[in-house]
């Protein structure tokens, strides 16, 4: 077997070594990489549209203040009130009563005089058939609404259906609305009502004036207003059940 001489041997074990060391430090080292550079005017653009999001973010989380917008607020029209301690105001009030046009009432009035109003009238002053109604599903009709006025002007003439039978004297006769567990109703009466709502005057000489030249929508706004009281009224003029068995008991 022939040898391979001393100094060969040892030039080949330092070139296998050395391609050894190389392959492991090619296994660690990447990919150079290289640099790019972007244009000035690129960057420039790019920062401008950076700083105008920002503003547009600021502007959303801080909304622009703005001033409240002032409105006039116009009362609505209430007509004149009546003061009851004097009651100094009556005739300008019944000018204010037959500022219209008269003819029949519309709305929730005409409501209010068929409740009050509509039947047929007996001898004694009270009214049949109250309940019963000439239209489809016993609802009432035109001519249901017009025969109730028409009561309503017999009740003024004949002293029919009146809340009170006490006259004062006066040349006034007072139409008045009145509440009960069925709901408003009208009667009228010859004395001031203290303790109700005062709806219209009417002239005892002349009740034909009031239905032909009463404002209905007078009526309409005075059914919002607050009852009549006044420095005469010293108890409450309505019947209180305590009261009326304290009496008794007594």
């Amino acid at each position: 077997m022939t040898s391979v001489p001393r100094p060969l041997g040892l030039a080949l074990v330092l070139a296998i070594i050395t391609q050894a060391v190389f392959q492991a430090l090619q296994t660690f080292v990447g990919p150079v990489a290289t640099t790019v550079r972007r244009p000035a005017s690129l960057s420039v653009a790019r920062r401008a549209e950076e700083e105008a999001a920002e503003g547009e973010g600021e502007g959303e989380d801080e909304p622009e203040e703005r001033k409240p917008k002032k409105f006039k607020i116009l009362s609505p029209f209430r007509g004149l009130d009546l003061d009851g301690d004097n009651l100094n105001n009556l005739e300008e009030w019944y000018q204010e009563t037959i500022s219209g046009k008269g003819g029949a009432p519309k709305g929730f009035i005409a409501d209010l005089v068929l409740r009050s109003f509509y039947g047929e009238w007996l001898q004694n002053g009270w009214l049949t058939g109250t309940h019963v109604r000439n239209g489809p599903n016993n609802q009432a009709n035109k001519a249901d609404f017009q025969t109730a006025l028409k009561n309503m002007r017999i009740a003024f003439e004949n002293d029919y259906r009146m809340e009170s039978q006490i006259d004062d004297g006066s040349e006034w006769i007072w139409l008045v609305a009145c509440q009960n567990g069925g709901g408003l109703y009208l009667r009228h009466m010859k004395e001031v009502p203290f303790g109700y709502r005062p709806l219209a005057l009417i002239k005892k000489n002349n009740i034909g004036e009031f239905f032909e030249k009463v404002n209905w929508h007078i009526l309409y706004i005075r059914i919002h207003k607050w009852q009549l009281w006044g420095g005469k009224v010293r108890n409450f003029p309505l019947p209180i059940v305590w009261k009326q068995k304290l009496q008794q008991a007594r």
